[in-house]
């Protein structure tokens, strides 16, 4: 009986595919055992926190806070378990996952309901929906600057 559970067990980590990374750029230390593993959701980007946009003519908001909040609503409201697929290593060293919900993408989900652009051609059909249907920052009097252009303005480390 031992053996089938440890064999079971086993099994079950063996799917966990290995993460090569050249460096440890995506690792936070929390303390002497444990660190945090920056992923990055792959062909999608959202505003950058305290990225600003107007909702309507004289309501200024911050649209980055809009985007981090909708997603935790959608991994903490969507029925099924998180999957998460590393798909590769970005260019800042971050991994590169898709996430599910379910049998829900959450990358997708978030383009398709504005919140997110469309980072490649992947999901460049959901974001022309959503302009069209005018959902999430496309329904805005100003939707936040394209995040690539914002962080080429404003912000050096990018």
């Amino acid at each position: 009986m031992r053996i089938l559970i440890f064999l079971l067990s086993f099994s079950v980590f063996a799917e966990v595919p290995v993460i090569e990374m050249k460096n440890a750029k995506a690792f936070y230390i929390v303390d002497g055992d444990s660190i945090s593993l920056s992923m990055r959701i792959k062909d999608i980007d959202t505003p950058e926190k305290k990225q600003n946009c107007r909702k309507t003519e004289d309501k200024i908001i911050d649209c980055g806070m809009i985007a981090k909040q909708h997603l935790q609503e959608l991994l903490n409201n969507l029925p099924g378990k998180l999957m998460i697929d590393p798909v590769g290593i970005g260019h800042y060293g971050r991994v590169l996952v898709d996430v599910y919900k379910g049998e829900v993408n959450i990358g997708e989900t978030m383009v398709e309901e504005g919140i997110a652009y469309a980072f490649s051609s992947r999901y460049k059909p959901s974001e022309n929906i959503a302009k069209k249907h005018k959902r999430g920052f496309w329904g805005y009097y100003k939707p936040p600057l394209n995040p690539k252009k914002w962080r080429k303005r404003y912000m050096k480390k990018f």
